[in-house]
């Protein structure tokens, strides 16, 4: 993890823990070992919306106590996108928001994250709803790790979005056909990996349209 990325996510998991924020998003993925890479934003959620506005307060006090500028960007009702700024003038994007969980956060070195099997489900829902390269290379990840199979991620993502659609998601798959190898490689992928992954989402495709979903 980037050093500005790890430092603003332990002070945001700390300053908003009684609040019920645990690491989310790509770098909850990281945190239960499926794979490392550098992640565009910090993710911290929680599913309690209660005292929402008081924890984004909690963080934005704790960044500016540890000398870090911060930044309201964005603010609506249950989300809040954080613009956190070192004396390097080095930015990281957080993004704090109220979402829907299967099972309570776990703890770890880092503090508390989404337990491995809501953090798998965001992502291949993430993945099914609008299939970016980095959805593809976690989920990837976490087929390659041999903890989850295919059918058991089509279950958590179901738990995740209750609207998910197989179908859909074989099409979703076939996006990947437009992502050029080069943007897979960005993320630390060996052309090796590269082919491995077209084949393993191609192979994942056909079989769903082959069960008819």
């Amino acid at each position: 993890m980037d050093p500005l990325h790890e430092l603003a996510t332990r002070i945001g998991l700390a300053a908003t823990d009684r609040f019920g924020f645990a690491l989310a998003g790509g770098y909850a993925v990281q945190a239960h070992g499926f794979l490392t890479r550098r992640s565009e934003d910090v993710d911290l959620f929680t599913s309690v919306g209660g005292e929402f506005e008081a924890a984004v307060v909690a963080a934005v006090a704790a960044y500016r106590d540890a000398g870090l500028k911060v930044e309201i960007t964005l603010e609506n009702p249950g989300f809040a996108r954080l613009l956190v700024t070192d004396g390097d003038s080095h930015s990281v994007k957080i993004e704090m928001g109220v979402d829907w969980r299967a099972h309570p956060p776990v703890r770890l070195e880092i503090g508390p994250v989404l337990h491995p099997d809501d953090a798998v489900g965001n992502k291949v829902a993430a993945l099914y709803g609008r299939a970016e390269v980095r959805d593809f290379v976690d989920v990837f990840a976490v087929l390659r790790s041999g903890r989850y199979d295919s059918d058991q991620l089509i279950d958590l993502a179901t738990c995740a979005d209750p609207g998910f659609d197989t179908d859909m998601f074989a099409t979703a798959l076939s996006a990947l056909g437009r992502i050029p190898d080069q943007a897979l490689s960005l993320h630390g992928l060996s052309d090796e990996e590269v082919q491995e992954l077209r084949r393993c989402f191609h192979g994942w495709e056909r079989s769903l349209r082959s069960s008819g979903g």
